[in-house]
């Protein structure tokens, strides 16, 4: 038994094209219709339906809201009277000019500056309270750099 011969089929660009399109629009449907479904079953409805009890809770949880508001309107108030009282109060002093902003400096920052100004690594750990390694190590950061020839 012998199959009967067909003809040779030709499909051009256009009519592939066409095939492609409709497979691929075929395939959405059916990813959105199996999704939909899934989620469907996945989440049932949840209903929230009104208590009495919670009436009261949400009436004691808007009131503290409210006191809440009314206490940060204050405190952004009070923030702004101290920032521009320290606006004010500003010295116009040139920085690092007297011994009270010296003294001020935390220890590394003051040590960085007696270095500079040439102090030895036991002036730093007298005058400044740091280790004498944390001193040498300021003292070599901030030494002029020596010419050698």
């Amino acid at each position: 038994m012998t199959l009967p011969e067909l003809p040779p089929i030709s499909i051009n660009a256009e009519e592939l094209l066409l095939a492609v399109v409709l497979a691929t629009l075929i395939y959405l449907v059916e990813w959105l219709l199996f999704s939909r479904n899934r989620r469907s079953k996945a989440q049932p409805a949840v209903r929230v339906e009104p208590q009495a009890g919670n009436e009261a809770e949400v009436a004691m949880l808007k009131a503290q809201v409210l006191a809440l508001s009314a206490r940060l309107e204050i405190l952004e108030r009070e923030l702004v009277e101290q920032s521009a009282r320290l606006g004010e109060a500003k010295p116009a002093a040139p920085r690092f000019g007297g011994a009270r902003e010296e003294a001020a400096l935390s220890p590394y920052a003051q040590a960085t500056q007696l270095a500079r100004q040439g102090a030895t690594a036991s002036e730093l750990t007298e005058r400044c309270g740091i280790s004498r390694g944390e001193a040498e190590l300021i003292v070599a950061l901030n030494q002029p750099p020596s010419i050698t020839s």
